[in-house]
């Protein structure tokens, strides 16, 4: 009966989209657009290299002579082995699906267990300071510190909940890599695996770009429509609710990350044997927590925004977030090349 019930709702929802589709091709069309518009101009400028990175970090191995510096810190705090923390580091500076992905690939490569996965995948998802603190902070909001009070808010929650995860579950093993593989073969990986992942995400993004722009015909009722978008995509969740909402309920809704952002992660999710209605729990309570550490920031450090404030107006420069992707890449190369063995013939 639970399969009947399923199998319905699947269908209904295929047949309303094809009713869209066919009712609405230049709503779809448009909405296919900006989504398009978004992943040019903002995902693959500032994702791509983040992903490039963290899966050269994972496939190369490159931070083990700091293990045994690390292994304390990471065993005390969240109860992971070292390896995990750098997973942590990227987790907040790469933008939200960075983290679950380098989780998965330290699976796939056997560096931690399925259990210390779960744990990894419950608070390392957050939003980069590309996007909380230019974006939201400086382009919606009009305000740079806005985007630090956040940004530190959404970072301190995460640890909270990372602290906390380390009394989950039963003690495990503390695995450390060993292995040394070759820096051009991680590095060409790496990039073909980033390629792959960021054409991921940018579909998602295109189909719920067209999904929210349908709902604009649909729900007529501006604050059911603002719930509903901010809901499903935290992008388009911010634009809106700039200047018309307080800053704790901004980084809430940034916290959670938007059904879209975890729709890219559910492939990582179901490998690390996550279940969605936990990760679904655990986002809320990261944007809950998140919105009460940015609220007693904002009574020691309190901020002006207008309540009109320049969200409609908001422009993304093409490169405003290129250059920390160029000293990433100069600094791979640079690594790349001292790595190669001048003894041996390339050829």
């Amino acid at each position: 009966m639970i399969k009947f019930k399923k199998s319905v709702f699947q269908i209904s929802a295929v047949l309303l989209c094809l009713v869209f589709m066919f009712k609405f091709p230049d709503t779809v069309t448009s909405g296919v657009t900006e989504g398009l518009k978004v992943c040019f101009y903002i995902i693959l400028p500032s994702l791509f290299p983040f992903m490039v990175l963290s899966t050269y970090i994972i496939k190369s191995n490159l931070f083990q002579f700091a293990y045994k510096f690390l292994t304390p810190v990471s065993k005390f705090l969240f109860r992971q082995p070292a390896c995990a923390v750098p997973v942590i580091i990227m987790s907040m500076i790469g933008g939200f699906p960075v983290g679950i992905k380098m989780i998965g690939n330290l699976l796939r490569e056997n560096s931690i267990t399925q259990k210390q996965a779960q744990r990894l995948c419950i608070f390392c998802m957050n939003g980069g300071p590309a996007f909380i603190i230019t974006a939201v902070g400086v382009n919606m909001l009009g305000s740079a510190k806005a985007g630090v009070i956040m940004f530190v808010s959404l970072c301190l929650s995460s640890l909270i909940i990372g602290i906390f995860t380390r009394f989950l579950g039963d003690k495990d093993e503390l695995k450390e890599l060993t292995r040394s593989p070759n820096t051009l073969v991680s590095l060409s990986s790496a990039v073909s695996d980033a390629l792959q992942t960021v054409l991921g995400i940018c579909a998602w993004v295109v189909i719920f770009s067209a999904i929210t722009n349908c709902l604009k015909i649909c729900i007529e009722n501006e604050s059911v429509y603002t719930a509903v978008s901010s809901f499903l995509e935290v992008t388009n969740g911010c634009v809106i609710l700039a200047g018309k909402m307080p800053i704790p309920v901004i980084t809430a809704i940034i916290g959670f990350g938007g059904i879209c952002v975890h729709c890219q992660v559910l492939s990582e999710l179901k490998e690390c044997g996550v279940k969605y209605s936990h990760f679904f729990v655990c986002r809320v309570l990261n944007g809950a927590i998140a919105a009460f550490i940015s609220y007693l920031l904002l009574l020691v450090f309190p901020i002006e925004i207008d309540v009109f404030a320049s969200a409609q107006n908001m422009t993304v420069a093409t490169f405003s977030v290129s250059l920390p992707a160029f000293f990433t890449f100069a600094i791979m190369c640079i690594i790349m090349i001292l790595d190669i063995d001048r003894k041996k013939k390339v050829w």
